[in-house]
């Protein structure tokens, strides 16, 4: 099983560590966190712990298999819910389990001790999304049961997603230190504890493969799942670049899509708070220059988050201080069939 994946699923194996200075620390037992982060490019995994320490400890690179992958986890409204015994997904969660696996080991020998168990975010998510099937996170948790580890779920079902998942915008915010209650056991309704200031944001995902773009709803946090505009996108990556000999067209492609994140009116009722990039290319001086242009035309001034948090990891770091707040709810199952179009006019 393993080695089938490993051929079709993931060109490097923990062979691609990038390691903070900060040395994670052995504990006795898991009084931490631990976060991974899927991306379209890569897997991630960091470790939160109580002490308010979050650290990154490494990546997974995974190939054109691990990307079409999750473009069906996170924008294909027909991806079928998985169930025990199914072949007809199977070459999919091999994918995952290869995934999961790779993290843990990693993440292992960083810790020296095993990993226990983990929450996981996805990549940005489509306009519409499954509803009321938990179509994928059947699949997760069979991943990470088959991989040693329990599957830990974060966020509750609701009308909005559909499904107990974290998503790029959950993972980003609160890999910046926002959005999240204080301290981190007063829960996801902030009782007993206090809630930062809310605040509208504008993420930009940059990969080698795929571009995310999303600008969230107002009187947003971390445990919320609503948001605005259109934020994967395949054929956007920064390797497209040389799609064309002309690099302007892709240029062009971009800003169109940027636009495309804003309201038909071009016109917000309310003002973005905070600017986010990551991924592997969130450094990109065009890009940067690119978002720039198309916020002024709109009107928009977002403070740029420039706070030293390392744009690959950042989605780690949040689900990890997830993990480590373990704000978990007793999923109920819900028999609504269909689906739900997440996009909301701008009040």
């Amino acid at each position: 099983m393993r080695s089938h994946s490993k051929s079709s699923a993931l060109c490097c194996i923990l062979a691609c560590f990038q390691f903070q200075s900060i040395t994670a620390q052995v504990t006795e037992s898991q009084d931490y966190g631990i976060g991974f982060q899927f991306t379209p490019a890569y897997g991630s995994v960091a470790v939160s712990y109580e002490n308010g320490s979050n650290v990154a400890l490494g990546r997974v690179n995974g190939d054109k298999a691990w990307h079409n992958l999750m473009f069906k986890l996170c924008v294909d409204t027909r991806y079928m819910r998985y169930s025990e015994g199914d072949t007809t997904l199977e070459a999919d969660r091999l994918i995952l389990v290869e995934m999961v696996h790779s993290l843990a080991e990693l993440a292992a020998a960083r810790l020296g001790e095993p990993v226990k168990a983990a929450a996981v975010s996805l990549p940005a998510h489509n306009r519409v999304h499954h509803y009321g099937e938990f179509a994928v996170a059947p699949i997760l948790r069979n991943a990470f049961e088959t991989a040693g580890l329990e599957y830990l779920p974060i966020i509750t079902w609701d009308a909005a997603m559909g499904e107990p998942l974290i998503f790029a915008e959950n993972a980003i915010v609160a890999g910046h230190g926002f959005g999240l209650c204080q301290p981190y056991t007063a829960g996801s309704e902030c009782k007993n504890g206090t809630r930062a200031p809310y605040d509208v944001f504008y993420l930009i995902g940059y990969f080698q493969n795929e571009l995310e773009i999303t600008r969230t709803s107002r009187q947003w946090s971390a445990y919320q799942s609503w948001w605005y505009g259109y934020p994967s996108e395949q054929h956007l990556g920064r390797d497209s670049k040389h799609d064309n000999p002309d690099e302007e067209h892709y240029w062009d492609a971009v800003r169109q899509r940027l636009i495309k994140s804003f309201p038909p009116t071009g016109h917000l009722s309310y003002n973005m708070t905070k600017l986010v990039f990551y991924g592997d290319h969130a450094g990109d001086p065009r890009l940067r220059l690119e978002v720039a242009k198309v916020l002024q035309a709109f009107g928009q001034e977002p403070k740029l988050i420039d706070d030293g948090i390392d744009p690959v990891y950042a989605g780690a770091l949040g689900v990890a201080d997830f993990a480590k707040r373990r704000p978990y709810f007793d999923i109920e199952t819900r028999y609504v069939r269909g689906l739900v179009d997440q996009t909301k006019p701008d009040m």
